[in-house]
């Protein structure tokens, strides 16, 4: 049986209900901000409506992973949603956040896949390793090649285009969202050896100015937002 995420005869649902800005969202995923963390960013600047679904496993997911994304519309009707990249792109192309045209989207999608790259390669030397060590010699490596490069591509760029707290025109993007979440990781890894208000300042705008749209700040200051942020930090390593 074809799962409902891919599911053609849901086609027209699907591309109805992905017009619409009035719907309500569901995030199934663990009680930690981690891949639903950008997620929920969105949808908070956005102004849109969600509930966090904890759960620790999906087997019913098409790839069996989370979290998985549910949304329905004012008359009751739902689409599904799966990967993490998916349901960013989706959500910034409902609500408008991938930039006002071609040129604009482009250049928002090569600072996002370039921040997934360096968080993927982050992924795969950092955890699993359990040498205290070894684990000095990866976080050594992080600081000096893989986090300082994006670190002084990134503010090269946000330097060159104003400084304004967007990668990309003056609106908030896909591209916000990302690298405001690589701002944290990078942070709760090096401390403040790479990123600071005076070291970065141009970087430094992108999270501030993300951070003080209103619902965003809002979230920051609820119970479920800190226990989150407590949980990452002792699973993860960063806030």
């Amino acid at each position: 049986m074809v799962h409902p995420c891919f599911d053609p005869a849901k086609a027209a649902t699907f591309n109805e209900i992905s017009r619409r800005k009035d719907s309500s969202f569901e995030i199934s995923y663990f009680n930690v901000h981690g891949r639903g963390a950008v997620i929920r960013t969105i949808l908070l600047a956005a102004g849109a409506k969600f509930t966090n679904n904890i759960i620790f496993d999906s087997p019913e997911a098409p790839f069996g992973v989370i979290p998985v994304f549910k949304e329905t519309s004012f008359d009751g009707k739902v689409i599904q949603l799966t990967e993490t990249d998916a349901i960013e792109r989706y959500l910034c192309r409902k609500f408008d956040m991938c930039g006002s045209d071609d040129f604009e989207e482009n250049a928002i999608n090569a600072f996002v896949s370039n921040s997934r790259a360096v968080f993927t390669q982050f992924l795969f030397m950092y955890y699993g390793v359990n040498d205290p060590v070894l684990k000095a010699a990866v976080i050594e490596q992080l600081t000096n090649k893989t986090f300082a490069d994006w670190v002084k591509h990134h503010e090269q760029h946000l330097t060159d285009a104003g400084s304004n707290g967007h990668y990309v025109g003056n609106k908030t993007t896909l591209a916000d969202f990302l690298g405001a979440y690589m701002i944290s990781v990078v942070l709760g890894i090096t401390g403040d050896a790479l990123i600071s208000p005076l070291k970065t300042p141009a970087l430094w705008k992108v999270k501030t100015t993300l951070y003080e749209i209103p619902s965003v700040a809002a979230w920051t200051k609820t119970e479920e937002f800190k226990t989150f942020s407590e949980l990452n930090y002792g699973k993860l390593g960063y806030h």
